[in-house]
């Protein structure tokens, strides 16, 4: 609203010397051949109002800096009466819930969801809750088997090596036997 009353100012105080060419004198304007006789009774807007308007501090204010690296840091300050949602939804928002008339959102979601879609729909609730724990106790226990699983070719790869170390050790010992050398 306060962007209509400044541009409604601005035009009615547009002169009509603005439109002529530069450097041109300034002429009286002629006499209007229409009568005088209603003033600002005739506007369709009230001039006391739009200038109190004009005359109160601007509500927004934009503040533009520039910051050191060259870029431009803007601001807006909003200096306006609070609003809360009591004022935007009216004094009947605390009286209470709406009346029945609509559906609510789980008929809403019965009526557009085929049962086979639904989430356990071939299943009643308890058969629905043996589902999900026999399911989480097969998770728990494919994580385990998979533990043990690394465990074993872990250690597989532990006895494999020591078998190696160990047939390097034997292999050396017969080497320094057939060359003479006393065992160490």
């Amino acid at each position: 609203m306060s962007v209509s009353v400044v541009l409604l100012a601005v035009l009615l105080s547009v002169t009509p010397q603005q439109g002529s060419a530069p450097g041109a004198e300034a002429t009286p304007a002629a006499p209007s051949s229409a009568p005088a006789t209603g003033g600002s009774e005739d506007l369709p807007v009230s001039l006391e109002r739009i200038q109190r308007a004009l005359a109160k501090p601007p509500t927004i204010r934009i503040v533009q800096t520039e910051l050191r690296d060259g870029r431009q840091l803007f601001r807006v300050d909003v200096e306006a009466e609070k609003i809360d949602i009591q004022k935007i939804l009216g004094k009947e928002l605390l009286l209470g819930p709406a009346a029945y008339g609509g559906m609510t959102h789980q008929e809403f979601l019965n009526l557009v969801t085929p049962e086979g879609v639904r989430g356990y729909a071939p299943y009643s609730n308890s058969q629905g809750m043996v589902i999900a724990a026999t399911s989480i106790a097969l998770q728990w226990a494919v994580l385990k088997a998979i533990d043990k699983f690394k465990e074993a070719r872990d250690e597989h790869a532990r006895e494999a090596a020591r078998k190696e170390v160990q047939d390097a050790v034997d292999a050396l010992k017969k080497a320094r036997a057939a060359a003479g050398l006393p065992d160490k």
